[in-house]
């Protein structure tokens, strides 16, 4: 092999895996403000579920605060969820598991029937889509076997 071959093949190797560090780099940085912009949602949704003056602020119209505080709590419940698939901590299977005991509870099925169709246009991202197709089927399914 020439050495010019050599050295070119070495300066594309090299830059190989400087782009592979840079697309790591960019990925973890994205996980880092999904982590956190999660948090402050989680935070706020804690606050305002336990507090009837912070609900009633933010309560839709026609949506009574104590009410809307008990979906809230359900919202919660569906936000740290949802952050554990987005980073890949829960896989399809158990995502269904986790979607079916939630869809048990009283106020993640009202949140979700009052809420469900807003997250399921909102979601982009192929992880979003999942999440919410496996919550409407999770509320399906607790909706049909309660009637």
């Amino acid at each position: 092999m020439r050495t010019s071959t050599a050295v070119l093949a070495a300066g594309v190797a090299v830059t190989a895996v400087g782009v592979a560090q840079l697309v790591q780099k960019h990925r973890h940085h994205k996980h880092t403000i999904d982590i956190e912009i999660s948090r402050v949602q989680i935070d706020w949704l804690s606050r305002a579920s336990s507090d009837p003056l912070e609900a009633g602020f933010c309560a839709p119209q026609g949506v009574e605060p104590k009410t809307y505080q008990q979906m809230l709590s359900g919202n919660r419940s569906l936000c740290q969820l949802s952050l554990r698939h987005r980073l890949g901590l829960v896989s399809r299977r158990q995502l269904a598991l986790y979607a079916d005991k939630l869809m048990a509870s009283d106020t993640c099925r009202a949140y979700w029937e009052r809420f469900g169709s807003h997250r399921e246009r909102e979601a982009e991202s192929r992880a979003e889509r999942q999440f919410a197709q496996a919550m409407k089927d999770a509320y399906l399914r607790a909706t049909t076997l309660a009637a």
